[in-house]
């Protein structure tokens, strides 16, 4: 383990006092003048020295220390310290190691098994095992793990070339003496709703060894914390750094680490895509895919809880793993595209909240963890859904059945919420409550598909009004939000989602015919669209900008035109018209339930997110469906 405790002096060339592991690497004399301070090279830099203590029994890798094996190590000794068994070895190393391990595919794993408990069982009594690039964790006939060693860096890239090294200086020059502030507001604000960040990588954090914890992950961590800095009696007293200056160091530290990449590249890239401000999707897209493609590499899909791997690592895989999948299914739902984790392809199981955190957590730190809790539930029953979202030539019959189970699955799952969710001021709450009204209006949209296909316009035309109940829902649900929810934790993926229900909501108050409910439409998305900007403007509420842009003007020119729409003529006012031919006075201002009116007209095509011509399928008879 490595230490930045000063030493108060040194001797020249002294044996009982190490030099620094910086000049030991440069191979250059420690030189410390001044007593208590780091030595003059390492000061001259604006350096802390570190030191490798003589107790450290870590992998000649870890921490780029010194990779010559100790030559005073006797077999007795633990490699890894009390807390971590013989038998269970580690499986993912750090990130400065040589070599990666990769999960085998099953039939492979299978043939590998075979042939290795058939040389084991042949090797001669005595004999030590011959040094193989398999390593099987589960030794199950039926299904197998096996990992397959291979090398880390790409060929020609230096194993110490410390991705992500000059953007951490840089990052921490911008943070200055507040590091330590910064990290904890990550664990006040973050953590505990969204704990990508295993037991053993937060109490090093909290310890203060941010040397110990990737540069990727650092720069992550500052880019999320420093959003929150008013909040912080000690920060808000200084100037505030430029939050899209530190998160596109973070950003390009994680694409970097993707060079060697390691579980903290997981780690660093699941929170680059929950932090905020958001602001570009086409990185997060695909950001998403890449990380979701590497955890699937690492065998983070799969149940580690019989594996023989140390506690800890079960623990991180589990809750990584489920951080990806919630990453992966919301984004799916914001962005627009099929998600790429499908069901039956993973059998982690979830987590609970006594997993997650320690019994030492205050109430507030369990009630934001159980709120997390139940999105992993929320978050399978969506995955669910996605697919009959996205499949271009649905089955109506699997459509049919299908709609039936999720209904019964979402109420099940809103009866298992927590009886103080739709309280105030519950940590959690406002982010988990949009969620489920979400999946809502997705299921009320995959339900009026099926209309749709059916082809039956009056159970389409009962559908769409209870599409247009599922979105005022959600409007509904956000009006009812003040300070303390609006600064809560949320996910940056509810912008999106309010954007869905705000264009849902508007494709509805067109094609209503009933003036009542349109003027009560109306007037609901004005209020909604005033409440977000006033959020925005009096709380730093920052997912409200990308509604405002995309919403606000359409919301005002359908509220303009809403009100500009003539009454209701009589019979024979229309009798009189016709006689007279004097019918241009009512064609003159286009009216909503005017049949050449179209939604397109006012909202751009162009600006969505995914083409709504493949989801907005609408069966005929039914009049203004001409998005």
């Amino acid at each position: 383990m490595a230490s930045a405790t000063p030493i108060q002096n040194r001797p020249y060339r002294s044996h009982k006092v190490p030099a620094c592991t910086r000049c030991r690497s440069r191979k250059i004399r420690c030189h410390i003048d001044i007593p208590g301070e780091p030595c003059l090279s390492c000061r001259e830099r604006r350096l802390k020295c570190q030191y490798v203590e003589s107790s450290t029994t870590s992998s000649p890798t870890d921490e780029g220390g010194d990779r010559r094996p100790s030559k005073r190590r006797r077999h007795s000794e633990p490699e890894e310290g009390p807390a971590r068994p013989r038998s269970a070895p580690i499986l993912h190393k750090a990130t400065n190691n040589p070599s990666a391990s990769i999960m085998l595919a099953p039939h492979l794993a299978e043939d590998v098994d075979i042939f290795n408990r058939h040389i084991s069982q042949h090797r001669k009594v005595g004999s030590e095992a011959e040094p193989s690039n398999y390593q099987t964790l589960l030794h199950d006939t039926k299904d197998p793990v096996v990992y397959l060693t291979v090398p880390r860096f790409r060929t020609g890239l230096p194993p110490n070339s410390g991705c992500g090294r000059e953007q951490l200086e840089i990052v921490e020059q911008v943070m200055g003496p507040f590091k330590r502030e910064v990290v904890e507001l990550y664990f006040k604000h973050v953590h505990y709703h969204f704990p990508v960040l295993d037991d053993e990588t937060c109490e090093t954090l909290r310890s203060g060894q941010l040397s110990k914890i990737s540069n990727s992950l650092m720069c992550v961590l500052y880019a999320i914390g420093s959003p929150l800095w008013p909040r912080s009696e000690t920060l808000k007293m200084h100037p505030r750094p430029d939050s899209h200056y530190v998160w596109n160091k973070g950003i390009s530290a994680t694409l970097e680490d993707f060079l060697s990449p390691g579980m903290p590249t997981i780690q660093a890239a699941v929170l680059d895509q929950v932090g905020r401000p958001s602001v570009s999707i086409i990185g997060n897209i695909t950001l998403c895919g890449r990380t979701v493609s590497l955890a699937q590499t690492f065998g983070l899909h799969r149940d580690p809880s019989k594996w023989n791997i140390t506690e800890n690592e079960k623990s991180v895989r589990i809750r990584l793993w489920w951080c990806v999948l919630i990453t992966d299914h919301w984004s799916s739902a914001a962005y627009g595209a099929p998600p790429h984790i499908s069901q039956g392809y993973y059998d982690v199981p979830r987590p609970t909240v006594s997993f997650l955190i320690s019994p030492k957590a205050t109430l507030q730190q369990k009630q934001a963890t159980t709120c997390f809790v139940h999105l992993c539930a929320l978050t399978e029953l969506l995955g669910e859904i996605l697919p009959l979202v996205y499949q271009i030539e649905p089955d109506r019959q699997q459509l049919a059945r299908e709609i039936g189970r999720f209904k019964g699955k979402l109420k099940d799952l809103e009866a298992q919420l927590p009886e103080w969710l739709p309280l105030p001021n519950r940590p959690g709450t406002p982010m988990l409550w949009l969620c489920f009204l979400s999946i809502r209006l997705v299921l009320a949209r995959v339900i009026f598909r099926s209309a749709v296909l059916d082809g039956d316009s009056s159970l389409g035309r009962d559908r769409m009004d209870q599409l247009r109940i599922a979105s005022s829902a959600v409007l509904d649900f956000i009006l009812t939000l003040g300070q303390i929810q609006f600064q809560d934790f949320w996910l940056p993926y509810a912008t999106h989602l309010l954007v869905h229900a705000i264009t849902v909501s508007l494709r509805c108050t067109v094609e209503t015919q009933d003036p009542e409910i349109r003027n009560t439409s109306v007037s609901r998305l004005e209020r909604v669209i005033a409440h977000i900007q006033y959020a925005h403007d009096n709380y730093d509420w920052d997912l409200a900008l990308y509604c405002l842009e995309r919403c606000a003007d359409p919301v005002s020119r359908i509220a303009s035109l809403n009100s500009r729409e003539p009454p209701q003529p009589s019979e024979t006012e229309l009798t009189s018209v016709v006689a007279n031919g004097n019918g241009v006075d009512l064609q003159s201002i286009p009216a909503l339930d005017d049949a050449t009116f179209l939604l397109s007209d006012i909202l751009d095509p162009n600006a969505f997110d995914f083409s709504w011509d493949a989801l907005w399928d609408t069966p005929s008879g039914m009049t203004n469906f001409s998005i």
